[in-house]
This record gives C-alpha cells, structure tokens and sequence, in this order.
C-alpha cells in the first residue's frame, strides 16, 4: 500500500508542475524521436492564400526545398578574409633606429655593479674588451677562464642582464685569451 501513495503523491507533484489540475486530461503522449536526418533544409513556408487563390489549394511540395544560392548582398556581409601578418621589419647594419648606441662606460658600469662582485667572489673576473654595433665583446679572467660552467655564466647571466638593460643589444660575445 505504500507503494500506491508514493505513485499518488509523484503524479500530483507532476500535475502540480505541468499546471495542471486533478480534474484535466492529460497531455497527448509525445511521439518518439525518430534518428535525424543528415543536415535537411528546414520546412517551407506556407503563406497565406489571398483573395484570388482560395478556391485552388496549394499542392504540397514534392522535395524538399534547397535553401537558396548566396546572392551578392550575402557575400558583401560576410567579412573579409584576414589579411596575412607583415613580417617584421629586420633593421639594417647602419640603421640608427633600432634604439640608442651602446655606450662602453654604460655597459662597464653595468659590469662593474652587478657582474663582477659576483665573479670576483669566485677567483675570476670580467674584462670589457669593446662595444661593436650592437655586439659586446668580453674576456672572462682567472678561475672563470677555465670553468666549465663559464658559458652558461655567459649565457645565462652576463648576456641576460646586459640585454635586459640593453634590448637593442645583438649578442654577447666572449673572446678567448
């Protein structure tokens, strides 16, 4: 008997939900879902017959209607393709827009504040040889001459923070003894 007044109180609250009342009939059952068709074109239109066409019916179409062919108007809405990147500009050699020179006292001051306490700590030390376009040529000294890890030092760190403080910079360059 529990059962039944379980069923009873699942239907009111359905009945409840649906808006409908106890003494209404229910709903037509809906159809079952049929498997959708591959991508059809959506039903006609039917229009409304005017004064002239109501003795005749309409005949119901015998295929389906093909949607119609992109006209001009269309085309002039969609938006146009993407034009492709333009590459960026590679400046010259003797181009004096790629930022200011590198002065030498710049960069030894850079090197004299940050680099070389910290290379001095370790036995060895850096020397600034010259400063060529927009190259910078150094020599690593004492322990750090023969340190195995001197080129991820170089890499790592010197050219690092030398092209942080100067982003026009090339490349770092080590010269040998």
């Amino acid at each position: 008997m529990a059962i039944f007044g379980l069923r009873s109180m699942v239907k009111d609250g359905v009945r409840r939900l649906l808006g409908r009342e106890q003494g209404e009939a229910p709903a037509p059952a809906p159809t079952p879902i049929r498997a959708a068709a591959p991508a059809a074109a959506p039903p006609p239109v039917a229009t409304a017959p005017t004064s002239d066409d109501r003795s005749t019916p309409s005949p119901a179409p015998a295929a389906p209607v093909e949607p119609p062919a992109p006209t001009a108007t269309a085309a002039a809405v969609e938006p146009a393709p993407v034009a492709a990147a333009t590459p960026a500009r590679v400046p010259a050699e003797d181009d004096d827009t790629a930022g200011p020179p590198i002065l030498f006292d710049d960069v030894q001051a850079l090197l004299d504040d940050m680099v070389r306490p910290a290379l001095q700590g370790d036995g060895g030390d850096i020397t600034l040889i010259k400063v060529e376009q927009r190259k910078i040529f150094v020599r690593l000294v004492g322990a750090c001459s023969t340190c195995p890890s001197s080129i991820m030092t170089m890499k790592m760190g010197v050219e690092a923070l030398l092209k942080e403080e100067f982003p026009q910079m090339e490349e770092l360059v080590q010269v040998e003894a």
